[in-house]
C-alpha cells in the first residue's frame, strides 16, 4: 500500500468514525437535555454518554474483534433468517421508520409552520407530509 493511499484510508475511515459519534443530535441534544434534566443532570448526562459514545464505540468494537463486514455477519451465526431479519430491521428503523418522519417533520417545523396559525398546523402537516413524501 502507498503512503498517499494508507493517508487517505486513514482520514476516510477517521472522518466515518467522527460522524458516528458526533452527529448533529450530539451538538443539539446535550444542552436540551441538561436544560430538561435540572437537579438529575448526573444521570442524564451517563445515559447520554453511554447512548451516544459507548454503544458506538462497542459496535465498531464487535465488527472488528470478530473480523466481520458488517451487521449481518455478526447476526449470521444466531440463525441465517436472523442475520436477514435483523439487517432489514435495522434498515427500516434507520430510513422510514424515523429518519424519514423526522427529515420532514423539521421541514415543516422549520420552514412552513412559522408562516400558519396554531388552528392550522395539524392540517397543514398533514399536506405538506404529503408533498414532501411524493
Amino acid at each position: 500500500m502507498t503512503q498517499q493511499h494508507h493517508w487517505r484510508k486513514t482520514i476516510l475511515v477517521a472522518s466515518l468514525i467522527f460522524g458516528m459519534f458526533f452527529g448533529a443530535g450530539n451538538l443539539i441534544f446535550p444542552v436540551q437535555l441538561g436544560q430538561l434534566a435540572g437537579a438529575n443532570w448526573l444521570p442524564a448526562t451517563l445515559g447520554f454518554l453511554v447512548t451516544g459514545t459507548l454503544v458506538p464505540f462497542l459496535a465498531m468494537l464487535a465488527v472488528s474483534v470478530t473480523r466481520s463486514r458488517g451487521v449481518y455477519d455478526i447476526a449470521k451465526p444466531v440463525a441465517p433468517w436472523f442475520g436477514t431479519l435483523f439487517l432489514v430491521m435495522l434498515h427500516l428503523t434507520i430510513g422510514p421508520f424515523f429518519g424519514t418522519p423526522r427529515t420532514a417533520a423539521t421541514a415543516f417545523s422549520m420552514g412552513v409552520a412559522p408562516f400558519l396559525p396554531g388552528s392550522l398546523q395539524t392540517g397543514g402537516m398533514f399536506i405538506f407530509l404529503l408533498c414532501f413524501l411524493a
